[in-house]
C-alpha cells in the first residue's frame, strides 16, 4: 500500500476513531426514522378512522335532512287538511243552525198544544225517575232494620239475654 502521497510525503493512515461517531449517528438517524414512521402510521391509521366516521355523520345528515324535508311536507299537508275541516265544519255548522231555525220556525207555527203534551210527558218522566229512587232508598233502609232484627234474633238464640241496644229500647 502507498503510504505517500502524490509529492512524497508521508501519509497518516486513518483511524477508526473518526468513523465511530459517524456510525452512531447513521444508527441514531435511523432509530429516529423508524419511530417517525410508526407514528406516521399511527396518524394515518387514525385520519382514515376519522374519514370513515365523518362520511356516516355525513350520510346520516343527509338521511336525516331528507326525512325532515319529507316530514316538513307532510306537516304542511296536514295543516291544509285541518284548515280544510276546519271550514267545512264551520259550514255544516252553519247549515245546521239554518236548518234548526227552519225547523224552530216550523214548529212555533204549528198548534202549540203538542208543547203542553211534551211538557207533560217530560213532567211524568221525571217525577217517575224520582219516585223510583225514593222507592229504592225505603227498600235500601227496609233491608237494613232487617239485618238488625235477625242479628238481635240471632243474639238472643246464642246468649240467651238481650242486646245493649235492646236494653236501651226496654
Amino acid at each position: 500500500m502507498d503510504y505517500f502521497d502524490a509529492y512524497g510525503n508521508p501519509r497518516k493512515p486513518k483511524s477508526a476513531g473518526a468513523i465511530l461517531p459517524l456510525l452512531l449517528v447513521v444508527l441514531a438517524s435511523g432509530g429516529a426514522n423508524y419511530w417517525l414512521w410508526k407514528e406516521r402510521a399511527k396518524t394515518m391509521a387514525d385520519a382514515n378512522a376519522a374519514t370513515g366516521k365523518l362520511a356516516a355523520a355525513e350520510a346520516a345528515q343527509k338521511e336525516m335532512t331528507e326525512k325532515l324535508e319529507k316530514l316538513e311536507a307532510e306537516r304542511t299537508g296536514l295543516i291544509e287538511a285541518k284548515e280544510q275541516a276546519v271550514k267545512d265544519a264551520q259550514a255544516r255548522a252553519l247549515e245546521l243552525a239554518k236548518l234548526k231555525d227552519d225547523v224552530a220556525g216550523v214548529e212555533v207555527t204549528k198548534e202549540p198544544e203538542a208543547d203542553t203534551k211534551d211538557d207533560a210527558k217530560a213532567d211524568a218522566k221525571a217525577d217517575k225517575k224520582a219516585g223510583g229512587k225514593a222507592e229504592t232508598k225505603a227498600k235500601t233502609k227496609a233491608k237494613a232494620k232487617k239485618k238488625t232484627a235477625e242479628r238481635s234474633h240471632k243474639a238472643k238464640k246464642e246468649g240467651g239475654g238481650s242486646t245493649p241496644s235492646e236494653q236501651r229500647e226496654l
